[in-house]
């Protein structure tokens, strides 16, 4: 009976040590300071339906931030949804440039074929997108779009050695961002400065684009971020899941980028109608 007793005792003074020990951790973590929130964004969604795209562009936009660890952010619909504006509230960063980018950006990112014959061929490139429209008559069917294409080269005093191109590329996408798994920076093989973004596809996306490419050995595919032909090569052998996305990006520019394609895309354009900071 002693023992009993004894082991009661000392269940209930270990049950309480713990409870303190988890009081304390709470009551710390409870006390910490949150960042004062000093700065803003107003945002207006740029698409007839505005109600619809209002939750999703808030959703996307917190995985971001979240993603980014940015502490103490808050992303919230301003008034009737049929306004299509969000309130971005944000604590104070070293780079607000950076912060609003990661933002703003529209990260869709999609695969298409080019129309151009296969390679040995060059790739077919136009100098101007009129030139592109008359390549298909001057009428752009469904299945067709005139998009540009910014060529890879070496930078001079900060713009591109080459001009910009256009090509046609045909659509639907064979693939897009939502069927992406994941995405991430890597330090290119040839240039200790230059980075580059790999992915991965989900199931659904990989038997996609593993069928799309098997049956399209040498023909031209592009990699589309948001309207813009980043790169474009062709089809050596049958590929599934993974792949990559170059054009001499810096550490950091990777970095976002890849954060951006793993939150999810904007469903519709963003455009920023008020920058200041908090009274």
């Amino acid at each position: 009976m002693i023992l009993q007793e004894t082991d009661v005792r000392n269940n209930a003074t270990t049950a309480l040590v713990t409870l303190l020990l988890l009081s304390a951790g709470l009551g710390c973590s409870y006390l910490r300071p949150k960042p004062s929130l000093t700065w803003h964004l107003l945002l207006e969604i740029d698409t007839p339906d505005k109600s619809a795209a209002v939750k999703k562009t808030v959703a996307v936009i917190e995985r971001r931030l979240d993603a980014f660890d940015l502490q103490n952010s808050q992303v919230l619909a301003q008034g009737n949804p049929a306004n299509g504006r969000i309130m971005v509230s944000l604590p104070e960063v070293p780079d607000r440039k950076r912060v609003t980018e990661l933002i703003t950006a529209g990260g869709l990112l999609e695969f298409v074929e080019v129309v151009s014959p296969p390679t040995p061929a060059p790739v077919q490139t136009y100098n101007t997108s009129e030139e592109a429209l008359a390549s298909v008559g001057g009428t752009l069917p469904p299945n067709r779009r005139v998009l540009p294409y910014g060529e890879r080269g070496e930078p001079v005093s900060g713009v591109s050695a080459r001009p910009m191109k256009w090509v046609v590329v045909k659509a639907p996408a064979i693939v897009d961002g939502s069927e992406l798994r994941d995405a991430s920076a890597i330090q290119s093989r040839g240039d200790a400065k230059d980075y580059q973004i790999i992915f991965s596809l989900g199931p659904d996306g990989a038997m996609k684009f593993g069928n799309w490419t098997g049956e399209h050995i040498n023909y031209y595919i592009g990699v589309v971020l948001s309207g813009e032909v980043k790169s474009i090569a062709f089809v050596k052998s049958q590929i599934y899941d993974q792949g990559e996305i170059s054009g001499r990006y810096t550490r950091q520019s990777a970095e976002d980028l890849a954060l951006v394609l793993r939150s999810g895309a904007l469903p519709a354009p963003v455009k920023i109608i008020e920058e200041g900071n908090n009274k």
